[in-house]
């Protein structure tokens, strides 16, 4: 293992694709990133909702040979007072079900509510990564409620939303990234809003070709959150 301060956190959202309650990404992107996650000795965190499982049971456990699962939520609906706890803890117990570890947890939309480390706590989370390029152990902090917008040079959205200039964002401890973003313009759902107008910016091959150079330009050891855990608390 490289020297911790070599090493980064590499994420996946697993969840249905921009503004779609499909999920095309899982078929057509997943088998090409989990090649290049291989290639390059990469081990990711998927984030992945949950609901995904009634179609694509065997894809999922598929990636849980060689990357750890997490949880996105159920539904992947933005948490509030009302389905905060119902998506925090039918996540865990749908991957428990199927016989997958869930230690980790991020918001949909990054967005948590007053009680979202203590519900965190109560279904037996151990961290909890739903503020970007941050990862927090659960029995170590209090709670936080806020809306805490992703560092830009933590996600390829951000990166893809903002290329050219991009390329000179540092590299962040922590990157996330939706399969969806490798998509054709074609395979996504037709924007009807600016939002998705945005996150569509420099969709498939041009956001592979951004991944690629992120990935390739800076020789780090990529790896899971509970990976980094584990090294950061046996130090």
């Amino acid at each position: 293992m490289k020297n911790i301060l070599d090493t980064r956190i590499m994420t996946v959202d697993l969840e249905p694709d921009l503004r779609s309650k499909n999920c095309k990404s899982i078929e057509l992107v997943l088998p090409k990133l989990l090649e290049f996650f291989d290639q390059q000795n990469i081990k990711a965190t998927f984030f992945t909702v949950t609901s995904l499982l009634e179609k694509y049971e065997s894809e999922i456990k598929e990636i849980a040979k060689k990357h750890e699962i997490a949880s996105h939520s159920h539904t992947h609906s933005w948490l509030n007072k009302n389905n905060a706890e119902y998506e925090i803890s039918q996540s865990k117990k749908i991957l428990e079900e199927h016989n997958l570890k869930c230690f980790g947890f991020r918001a949909p939309k990054f967005i948590t509510t007053k009680n979202h480390f203590s519900l965190l706590r109560k279904y037996n989370y151990q961290y909890d990564s739903s503020f970007t390029n941050k990862t927090f152990q659960i029995n170590t902090i209090n709670n936080i409620s806020s809306f805490r917008f992703p560092s830009p040079s933590s996600g390829l959205s951000y990166r893809k939303l903002l290329h050219p200039i991009s390329k000179f964002f540092p590299q962040s401890k922590l990157f996330y990234l939706h399969p969806w973003e490798f998509l054709k313009k074609s395979d996504l759902p037709k924007a009807t809003s600016l939002t998705p107008l945005l996150l569509k910016r420099n969709s498939g091959k041009k956001a592979w070709n951004l991944f690629q150079n992120i990935i390739l330009r800076h020789p780090h050891k990529w790896i899971s959150c509970k990976e980094y855990l584990t090294i950061i608390n046996n130090k």
